[in-house]
């Protein structure tokens, strides 16, 4: 993949909304021909967390362009192009929600993700961070979480990539990973996808849950099954995620459940095609039994 921009979203907050940082990198030919960095004033309040991790305070932003200044300004300049992220369910729901908060129609652009990629292309690794990716490539990442040079390193971890395994466009990554490319247009957005596996296959319970991990995640010992079709990851890789948080994932529902996570949310809690885990899990519920229905949204957000 020779033609793309790479993209980069620092927040302010746990919002995925309030964008306070926006890194481009534009790549043509194989080669990085521009850049472009902005700091947006999000238009509330900052967390001391996010502060920590990438440095900009308010006083930054103060003067700094809003989201939908930003938008308009340079729409023109990543129209029609393929988008490319390092984590897609952070940075591309986050431009999604913010073109929704601001009610902005987006301009199209198909979507790929160098972690789901990475995943599918280089088996075994202990992890697909964006910074242990640049130390396997000698990829140089001084300023992490810095917008701009996190999306320069996507660029060129995409660019590796392509040129290792041989990825000259959308048809041939889809042929090698059988990831399809997400899409955002108008008031739409979905997200790449990972052909899903057969379920009946994979058993849950093998997966080894992490130990050394903060008690204080959510997903900390908690007991939490699947249902539905996930978009951004299969359901192994899904709950390989919670794993490593030292959640405890279950193939089915039983008393010990604390969590089911929903996918195609809309079709399951608006149009009522529940599956027997959602059913049982209800029943559960309304037996007294502490058990939390999430979308893959919020199950995004929680990790």
């Amino acid at each position: 993949m020779h033609n793309f921009v790479a993209f980069d979203f620092e927040t302010a907050n746990h919002h995925r909304h309030s964008i306070c940082a926006v890194g481009m990198v534009f790549v043509e030919n194989g080669e990085i021909i521009d850049t472009l960095y902005e700091l947006i004033n999000p238009e509330e309040d900052f967390d001391y967390y996010n502060i920590a991790i990438h440095g900009i305070t308010p006083s930054d932003v103060k003067d700094a362009l809003t989201f939908p200044e930003f938008y308009k300004a340079h729409k023109k300049r990543f129209e029609n192009k393929l988008l490319v992220a390092h984590y897609l369910p952070f940075d591309g729901y986050a431009l999604r929600d913010n073109l929704r908060r601001y009610e902005l129609a987006s301009v199209y652009n198909n979507l790929l993700c160098t972690y789901q990629l990475s995943k599918k292309l280089i088996i075994g690794e202990k992890s697909y961070t964006l910074k242990y990716l640049c130390k396997h490539f000698n990829i140089e990442l001084n300023n992490h979480h810095n917008a701009l040079e996190d999306a320069r390193a996507c660029a060129q971890l995409m660019l590796q990539l392509s040129h290792k395994y041989d990825l000259p466009n959308i048809e041939e990554i889809y042929s090698k990973t059988h990831i399809r490319t997400g899409e955002i247009s108008g008031n739409t957005y979905r997200s790449s996808l990972v052909q899903s596996q057969s379920y009946s296959s994979l058993n849950l319970k093998d997966i080894n849950v992490a130990t050394e991990v903060s008690e204080d995640h959510p997903f900390y010992q908690k007991h939490i099954v699947f249902t539905g079709k996930l978009n951004a990851y299969t359901r192994i890789e899904a709950a390989q995620l919670i794993a490593n948080k030292g959640g405890i994932p279950q193939n089915g529902i039983n008393k010990s459940t604390n969590y089911i996570i929903i996918g195609d949310f809309d079709n399951v809690m608006i149009k009522g095609n529940k599956s027997s885990k959602l059913e049982k899990a209800e029943k559960l519920i309304a037996q007294g039994k502490e058990l939390e229905i999430i979308s893959e949204e919020e199950f995004m957000r929680m990790l």
